[in-house]
């Protein structure tokens, strides 16, 4: 992947650098100045995946996201920033961004984000666990929610918290058989076919 780092902070963006060294990925974009960025993707520098700060001078981290969105919709976004209230987090989410780690964290949780999002899973770092289910719960979807069971629910709360079959089996005391039922019938109901797609629709969609 061609990452771009955006953040205003030079000693960030030499940590993020130097956090990424080893892994199969480019820093293409390195840089303070959002101008400065979208120049570098009009000129064509290739950027799959950007790590954003918010608290920037001049254009902000979410006016930022905004664009990229209307602009560049296939470019990944991962929030890096200190600042985690939760109504930036809401919009941010709102706007669609594909993961957030708060800088209070390990720079090694920055590794495990990229990771998730190449995938094709959102990511939202341990520190903003609670606050994430806070706002999903908060703009929750009853149409799709009243499909599903109890249980089929927390099949789901599960998946997107990164557990695996067996691990949620043996969280529900059921068998492995039973959470793959529970899965089909949630895929069938919501009209999916894959796990990572109910991980996306579950958190855009706010079902847990």
């Amino acid at each position: 992947m061609n990452i771009a780092i955006l953040d205003d902070h030079e000693l960030i963006r030499v940590g993020l650098c130097a956090t990424l060294q080893g892994l199969p990925h480019t820093v293409t974009i390195n840089t303070g100045n959002a101008d400065d960025f979208f120049n570098k993707l009009l000129e064509g520098v290739p950027c799959d995946l950007v790590l954003l700060d918010i608290l920037m001078p001049g254009t902000t981290g979410i006016e930022v996201a905004q664009r990229l969105r209307a602009e560049y919709p296939d470019i990944k976004i991962i929030i890096v920033s200190v600042d985690t209230k939760e109504y930036i987090v809401t919009r941010l989410m709102q706007i669609g961004i594909d993961g957030f780690v708060s800088k209070n964290g390990p720079l090694e949780e920055v590794k495990a984000a990229i990771a998730s999002v190449e995938e094709g899973v959102p990511y939202y770092g341990r520190d903003l666990a609670v606050l994430v289910r806070d706002i999903v719960d908060a703009r929750l979807d009853k149409k799709s929610s009243a499909l599903l069971t109890k249980r089929e629910l927390e099949i789901i709360e599960a998946c997107c918290s990164g557990m695996l079959g067996k691990e949620i089996a043996e969280k529900f005391h059921i068998s492995l058989r039973a959470v793959n039922s529970h899965k089909t019938n949630i895929f069938n109901k919501l009209g999916l076919s894959s796990s990572v797609e109910m991980v996306r629709f579950a958190l855009e969609h706010g079902i847990i």
